[in-house]
């Protein structure tokens, strides 16, 4: 009988697992606190993401469309250099040293690691590259004229989203038979947990944590250096 190899893969939700915070509202109170946004709908619009996202009903397209469409007047380049500022300076902090330390075990032992998010991908890539993350995935927002129309390009990473895109990047790779360890904090991500080999839940939702002592689950308790 032919030992087939399986590519162990590394996966790791981004928000509330890797990062003490949620990076779409931290990054929504930097544009606020700069003065890039100064409609307070804004602010609202991020607290009924927050409460649909654990009641688990957001829209997530919707959400980005109205998101955006506050500082879409802003060209792509001038974004980016406030996403390196706002990465250095509100994230870094808040990146659970427990997580650092477990992603550079994997990469130490060449298990690529890879976080998918329900973020926008231009800042889940600059937060990855913090993490020393090999590959990163979030959603995609459509450019035209050097700047973001508010639209998803591709399948969004959320919820059976991850699944696909996770497949997807197999499917590219050539990788048929993977051994996968999935970090995560939410329930929202119970279709990716269910697909991966092993589980480790991070300070984990209500039900994420039931089901988890249910299955089994590893569970972890991620904190930031007092």
């Amino acid at each position: 009988m032919t030992n087939i190899t399986k590519h162990k893969i590394a996966i790791f939700d981004l928000d509330e697992t890797l990062l003490a915070g949620d990076s779409s509202c931290l990054w929504t109170n930097y544009l606020w606190e700069k003065k890039r946004v100064t409609d307070p709908a804004f602010l609202a619009l991020d607290k009924q993401m927050i409460a649909d996202y654990y009641a688990e009903r957001l829209n997530i397209n919707q959400y980005l469309h109205q998101h955006l469409s506050y500082f879409n007047q802003y060209g792509i380049e001038e974004i980016n250099q406030w996403v390196t500022d706002f990465t250095h300076t509100i994230i870094k902090p808040l990146l659970y040293p427990q997580g650092i330390n477990t992603i550079n075990l994997y990469r130490q032992q060449n298990i690529p690691v890879i976080i998918i998010s329900a973020t926008m991908s231009f800042l889940v890539h600059a937060i990855a590259k913090q993490l020393n993350a090999d590959i990163s995935m979030g959603i995609d927002m459509q450019i035209k004229n050097n700047h973001y129309t508010g639209h998803i390009e591709g399948i969004p990473t959320f919820r059976e989203g991850k699944v696909t895109r996770l497949n997807q990047w197999k499917e590219q790779n050539n990788i048929n038979n993977s051994y996968i360890y999935f970090y995560t904090d939410s329930a929202n991500d119970l279709p990716l947990c269910y697909q991966a080999n092993e589980v480790i839940t991070i300070n984990a939702d209500e039900r994420l944590s039931q089901i988890a002592t249910e299955k089994e689950w590893q569970q972890c308790y991620w904190q930031l250096n007092k």
